[in-house]
């Protein structure tokens, strides 16, 4: 990263713990070193992380190892909480741990207040934004213009600073009542961001790993094997031990993996539902747009 003392700076957030640190904040470190080397900004790592291993230029926060999803639902919940140290920076940039910068981006996205990178996989589709009326995190149909993916994300000071109190805000209301929207934190961006000025960046800051791109990408989204970084195992579980012994981490084991499996489900015949059902789908969204919106 720059050595030099450049007139403003960028402070980058990633959440690392289990696995995850050792697996991919070394490669992402070195990569920001070598592409995020900017003129006009001084450029300063943090990761949130359980581990007590350090690497040089990485700022460590510490957090506890929760399993997925919590790992990801409370993000919102870790940064909000230490926003005093982090909204010092000019810009502020959320990535997710398990990406690589291989270009160097031009420093005009972080002249926006709030920046986020369309998902690559509905660039061309209507998104995956919830569709549960009854869920905190429903966008109605005329607020859907761009489905953003959860792992390239910020803002300036203040306006991320906002975002991130209205988010850790509303994720803990929902998990109070037991709640959580079907992509988890992608869902509250999405729901957030349908309602502020926000520039929707192109793919190639998130590609995925292993697809070829239309034009040269700026960050890759690494290809993980998710049941291991999950930390869910992926061997047979041990009934007895739960229905003989009484085993409390056998319990633990079932229920992470019971939930994983039940959860992805869930997203998959949501998918397969609204493919099928599309149009449908929409009239009857935008007939309840319009019945909330008369009511008012």
């Amino acid at each position: 990263m720059n050595s030099a003392r450049p007139s403003k700076t960028l402070g980058i957030i990633v959440i690392a713990t289990g696995k995850y640190f050792e697996e991919f904040i070394p490669n992402l470190k070195a990569s920001l070193d070598q592409y995020f080397n900017f003129s006009d900004y001084q450029v300063q790592l943090y990761c949130f992380t359980d581990t007590s291993a350090q690497i040089a230029g990485v700022k460590n926060i510490p957090i506890q190892h929760f399993a997925w999803p919590f790992s990801t639902l409370l993000r919102y919940r870790w940064i909000a909480q230490n926003l005093a140290q982090l909204e010092q920076h000019d810009f502020i940039l959320y990535m997710d741990a398990d990406m690589r910068v291989v270009a160097t981006p031009p420093t005009a996205i972080f002249d926006h207040a709030l920046i986020a990178v369309r998902h690559p996989g509905y660039v061309q589709g209507p998104g995956a934004f919830e569709i549960d009326r009854a869920d905190s995190c429903y966008v109605p149909p005329p607020l859907r213009k761009h489905y953003y993916q959860g792992c390239f994300w910020g803002g300036q000071s203040f306006a991320f600073s906002q975002m991130i109190r209205s988010l850790a805000q509303k994720v803990d209301e929902d998990l109070s009542l037991g709640n959580i929207p079907i992509w988890h934190d992608e869902s509250y961006l999405n729901k957030y961001l349908s309602t502020q000025v926000c520039e929707a960046l192109p793919p190639t800051f998130a590609w995925p790993e292993g697809q070829t791109p239309v034009e040269p990408p700026y960050v890759l989204h690494l290809e993980k094997k998710h049941q291991v970084i999950r930390q869910a195992s992926e061997q047979k579980l041990d009934i007895d031990a739960l229905i003989l012994r009484g085993d409390s981490k056998a319990e633990l084991e079932i229920y992470k993996k019971l939930y994983l499996n039940a959860h992805e489900k869930c997203q998959r015949l949501e998918e397969r539902l609204a493919g099928r059902h599309i149009w449908l789908t929409r009239a009857r969204e935008w007939l309840s747009h319009y019945r909330q919106t008369n009511k008012k």
